[in-house]
């Protein structure tokens, strides 16, 4: 008489192992986020938060938007000051340095503190990039932290004036441009400059990403076990995204769960897209 055994019980603390020999938990799993970049946060209230880091081009792009439009700005602002002066004659000629002190200073220090605080954490350059700067909770930036992350703007974007200066042949430089926030957008965990790690503060998506849900597999698989919600989030997720995932991707990440289903490769894949149609409830 055959004994059928029952199903090994799998836990967040169960060792696994991945085709290339790494160990890990499903806790190590779900830390590194290994389907996307999102973080995941908790409120005092338990609730969950799902926000996504601004990456470097995303940036980069609200970077030149903005900076272009500063200096629109300041190309509006001095020829009507030019236009004034010669209305005007000499007597102004004072009132009219002194304003344009002031409006060159407030646009170049508080360009995004005005702008995250009357839009919600963004600057025109980060509506064209649809991302906003945010508390690190994922709550809204307040003043003090939108103040502090821009006046080290000026640190982050250090010799970012240097073409300028070359055009008018000051100061001729071959340094780079942006080195310090290059740094630390590229090699800082969430992709935070030196800025937003001083304010406490990060750059996140404002939009949700497009998924296509993946079709190959409709005929559902009846998971051993049950999962943990978290889990089955994780495996409804690699369905929706694996339409854009390459076939090595979706092999290794369907290996994770190995001692799950014993299967290997392209079977693999099938299984978990299999459970992922068990989860939704499809037939």
């Amino acid at each position: 008489m055959t004994t059928t055994l029952p199903p090994p019980t799998i836990t967040e603390d169960t060792d696994f192992e991945s085709a290339r020999g790494e160990q890990f938990t499903l806790k190590d799993v779900e830390k590194l986020q290994i389907l996307d970049t999102k973080v995941v946060l908790e409120s005092p209230e338990g609730a969950e938060l799902e926000i996504r880091p601004a990456g470097f081009l995303a940036r980069g792009i609200a970077l030149v938007v903005d900076e272009g439009l500063k200096l629109l700005i300041y190309v509006l602002f001095l020829l009507l000051v030019a236009l004034l002066s010669s209305f005007m004659g000499p007597a102004v000629e004072d009132l009219l340095s002194a304003l344009t002190l002031i409006v060159f200073f407030t646009v170049a220090w508080f360009y995004g503190v005005i702008f995250e605080q009357l839009n919600d954490g963004k600057t025109p350059g980060k509506v064209v990039s649809s991302i906003k700067v945010t508390n690190a909770e994922g709550t809204p930036v307040g003043i003090m932290q939108s103040i502090i992350r821009n006046l080290f703007r000026t640190v982050d974007t250090l010799f970012l004036s240097m073409p300028g200066i070359m055009l008018i042949g000051l100061i001729p430089s071959l340094i780079p441009l942006g080195v310090p926030g290059l740094f630390f957008v590229l090699f800082s965990k969430n992709f935070r400059r030196l800025g937003d790690h001083l304010a406490d503060t990060i750059v996140i998506y404002t939009t949700q990403p497009r998924v296509a849900p993946y079709r190959g597999v409709t005929s559902p698989t009846t998971l051993p076990i049950t999962l943990a919600l978290q889990d089955q989030k994780l495996l409804l997720a690699f369905q929706d995204r694996s339409s854009e995932f390459s076939d090595e991707r979706k092999i290794e990440l369907a290996e994770v769960l190995e001692p799950l289903h014993s299967q290997h490769s392209e079977e693999a894949v099938n299984v978990c897209l299999g459970y992922a149609n068990s989860i939704r409830g499809a037939s």
